[in-house]
């Protein structure tokens, strides 16, 4: 008889278990500072340093890429346009809306992330 009430009981405490444990466990891993997660870790030092150095020679490069994504998708844009309204399909094809949006994000995010990089990398080694 013990034996089938502690089975029920631990049938019925299960939620409540599952509960606690999906509380508990994101707090033990919040608990830890993030940063020594990152910083122990040799092999993304190693990649920041290299990634560092070569984005402080080239400070435009990424205002470059989000130059050139940005007229691919203006340019796809147009083409698409063109297309869906001369075969009257515009409202059967237009997913594909979503790749001149996408390059449109990508272009926009890399032109922003270069110009607040260009600053902190400082001068680079040919501007000396």
């Amino acid at each position: 008889m013990r034996r089938v009430i502690a089975a029920l009981t631990k049938v019925l405490l299960a939620p409540f278990r599952l509960l606690l444990l999906l509380i508990v466990a994101p707090l033990a891993f919040v608990s830890r500072p993030v940063g020594t997660r990152v910083d122990s870790s040799p092999r993304i030092s190693n990649v920041i340093n290299q990634l560092s150095s070569s984005m402080a020679t080239q400070r435009g490069l990424l205002l470059m890429v989000g130059t050139v994504l940005l007229i691919v998708s203006l340019v796809m844009h147009g083409v698409i346009l063109v297309l869906m309204v001369s075969t009257d399909s515009f409202d059967q094809n237009l997913y594909w809306l979503c790749i001149p949006f996408t390059l449109l994000h990508l272009g926009v995010l890399a032109g922003f992330t270069g110009a607040m990089l260009a600053t902190p990398l400082g001068q680079g080694y040919k501007d000396k």
